[in-house]
């Protein structure tokens, strides 16, 4: 069942639209991996500090990158599910998610209440 207030050509117009950004972003990241300032600043003058440094670039761009994958596959889920007549339903309790929470997050899967106990648990499990 279909959240009954959503138009649904604005809602997959919107999620096309988030899809297409969040690609380009990807993209963007990816060809600064073989970008020539990460080279210098690996090979650098052999300096701890620099290759400290390049390291951090690499993380925190890889964890940008693992961000907007985990993004994309959000919207492509709801992209999904649009499709299948079952967006706006929360996927955890079948409640219908409030129209504010989509207008907000359009590639939410869960109510606020499914998504804080979801979060709840996440906290509450310490990773080793």
């Amino acid at each position: 069942m279909e959240h009954a207030s959503l138009d649904r050509h604005s809602i997959e117009a919107r999620l096309r639209h988030r899809y297409l950004e969040i690609w380009t972003d990807v993209r963007r990241e990816l060809e600064k991996h073989g970008d020539q300032q990460y080279q210098d600043l690996v090979q650098g003058a052999g300096d701890t500090h620099d290759d400290a440094m390049a390291d951090l670039l690499v993380d925190l761009n890889l964890t940008e990158i693992d961000r907007d994958i985990e993004e994309l596959r959000a919207v492509q889920n709801a992209i999904a599910r649009l499709e299948r007549g079952d967006y706006g339903i929360c996927q955890s309790c079948g409640i219908e998610i409030p129209a504010a929470r989509l207008e907000a997050l359009p590639q939410a899967e869960l109510c606020v209440e499914c998504q804080a106990r979801r979060e709840r648990s996440t906290i509450a499990t310490p990773s080793l």
